[in-house]
């Protein structure tokens, strides 16, 4: 067989085809059935596409060949029909590689042929595309929302909301789960004066009622801010001539997830404590505390600098010369991120802010990392202290926007930890804020609801139950190790090993993806309540 098959013309009657493609995307997912097999989009010179799969007996055989972005001759492979509510194209048929296929590789196909075709956003919003197929979106970013910790199936999981518009000005909200909304929350610190330009690949079409929205779905897809593609160039430049800035809002309140929202988890899920109980408590569990801030502890400074790629908080290393006895020189010492082992690290400012509380019964100092941070700022770090190479130098100097959160009152959900109880450690970690104000005023009322919200927020916010296992499952597929301080421990793990101190653990693991930190300054307060 000389010459090669069209990927549109292959059909399931015969198995010995010979196909030319390039892998648009591969994925690894695991399911109870199928268990744990390789899926790939493959396009060939025609740019047409189609499924493929190696199922789970055949992983170790083809896994060490497939790559996303290779190219590849298939020889002798089997079709089935291509169904289910999560289809990657439009093709009749899928591939199912067998134990006596040939992969080889060779030349690339034609540069720039990645399959990438956006949709309308009218079509999605007015009903004219199948939800069945996954679909490409892009667009410019002007509204985001906070970061959201959301729980799902016992776990918790990021979520983000943006709105999206397109060349027409047509506005389309999306909502991204995992690390998708910490990928978001980065871009955006480091977005300067340019414009946001969001890419999703293989989005699924997410319908409530007579609402349309897009989201993430599972491994498969793939989400880029400001990529170098042409596509993403050519859209920048017929964008309108208008000054519209990104838009920073506050998450709807009665967001649900697995049947749990946001309020029901406030007001009904998790137990309420004043401080004093807070502090007395002797047991591992979370409450909620509304308190209000006094001073911001300026002695542990309010950011720290952290290695974009990573995350992880940069430290500063001597210079590498051994007997020079002028090693102590601070002037040479260099900064260094441990994760990547570079000596100049890019570097991203984040917020660590230790908050010093009060309520009627006492006083307390929570620890917020960076993504709660900007809850309560609503500006980046970067933002505060510009472009910066160096560590706070003038704690006792805060910012105006900092200064303007001392006498707020706000609800936390804070972690009681045993090294709290145990060994008396007086900072207690924050892991979700409401900072609206009729929600606030509502938990301080003697009435609070008796049953779960059942309403789902109208506007922009379409984030429905069927959202969060999506999201849920690609967390768990993707399996990312997420380093630095735990954003959430069971108790069996807190009696298992030895009390943690909050600083210290942080400086030696730094931040995680699900919890950001920023230092922090402190204010003379009477902490006498």
């Amino acid at each position: 067989m000389a010459g090669f098959n069209s990927v549109a013309d292959l059909k399931p009657f015969k198995t010995m085809w010979r196909v030319k493609v390039s892998i648009v995307r591969l994925w690894k997912q695991y399911s109870a059935a199928g268990g744990l097999t390789i899926e790939m989009v493959i396009i060939d010179s025609n740019g047409d596409k189609i499924h493929a799969t190696v199922k789970k007996e055949l992983v170790n055989q083809f896994d060490h060949q497939l790559e996303q972005g290779k190219t590849l001759t298939l020889t002798n492979f089997s079709l089935n029909h291509s169904v289910g509510s999560y289809r990657t194209t439009n093709h009749l048929y899928k591939i199912s590689l067998l134990a006596t296929t040939r992969v080889r590789s060779c030349e690339a196909l034609p540069v720039g042929l990645n399959g990438f075709t956006p949709v309308n956003f009218q079509e999605v919003l007015d009903g004219s595309l199948n939800p069945d197929f996954l679909i490409d979106v892009i667009g410019h970013v002007v509204e985001v929302s906070h970061v959201e910790m959301i729980h799902v199936n016992g776990k918790e999981t990021q979520k983000i909301s943006l709105e999206l518009r397109d060349l027409a000005d047509v506005r389309l909200p999306m909502v991204l789960w995992g690390n998708f909304a910490d990928q978001v929350t980065n871009a955006i610190q480091l977005r300067g004066e340019g414009r946001l330009i969001l890419v999703l690949r293989f989005g699924k079409i997410k319908v409530w009622k007579e609402d349309r929205s897009v989201s993430n779905a599972y491994n498969v897809s793939d989400v880029q801010l400001n990529p170098n593609m042409a596509e993403v160039e050519a859209f920048r430049a017929m964008l309108p001539a208008d000054e519209l800035q990104l838009a920073i809002v506050e998450p709807k309140p009665l967001t649900l997830a697995s049947g749990v929202s946001v309020k029901d988890d406030f007001f009904i899920h998790t137990p309420r404590k004043t401080i004093a109980e807070m502090i007395e408590c002797r047991q591992v569990e979370k409450c909620i505390v509304m308190c209000t801030i006094s001073a911001i502890e300026t002695d542990m400074g309010w950011y720290y600098l952290s290695c974009k790629p990573c995350d992880k908080k940069v430290m500063y290393m001597p210079p590498l010369v051994a007997g020079d006895h002028e090693d102590d020189d601070l002037q040479k010492f260099k900064l260094y991120c441990p994760k990547c082992k570079s000596y100049e690290p890019k570097l991203l400012p984040r917020y660590k802010l230790h908050l010093v509380v009060l309520d009627h019964t006492g006083n307390s100092k929570f620890l917020l990392f960076d993504h709660l941070a900007l809850q309560l700022v609503n500006q980046p770090c970067i933002e505060l202290t510009g472009p910066i190479t160096d560590e706070v130098q003038d704690p006792d100097v805060l910012p105006l926007a900092l200064q303007n959160l001392i006498g707020k009152t706000y609800l936390f959900k804070v972690e009681i930890m045993r090294e709290n109880f145990v060994y008396k450690h007086d900072t207690f970690k924050v892991n979700k804020i409401i900072t609206n104000l009729a929600i606030i005023n509502e938990f301080d009322t003697p009435k609070a609801p008796k049953e779960p919200s059942t309403q789902i927020s109208r506007g922009h916010e379409y984030s429905i139950v069927s959202d969060a296992p999506e999201g849920s499952l690609m967390l768990l597929e993707e399996g990312s190790s997420q380093e630095g301080f735990p954003s959430e421990l069971t108790p069996a793990k807190r009696r298992g090993g030895p009390a943690v101190n909050l600083e210290e653990e942080f400086d030696q693991n730094s931040v995680t993806k699900t919890g950001i930190s920023t230092r922090v300054k402190k204010e003379k307060v009477d902490k006498s309540g």
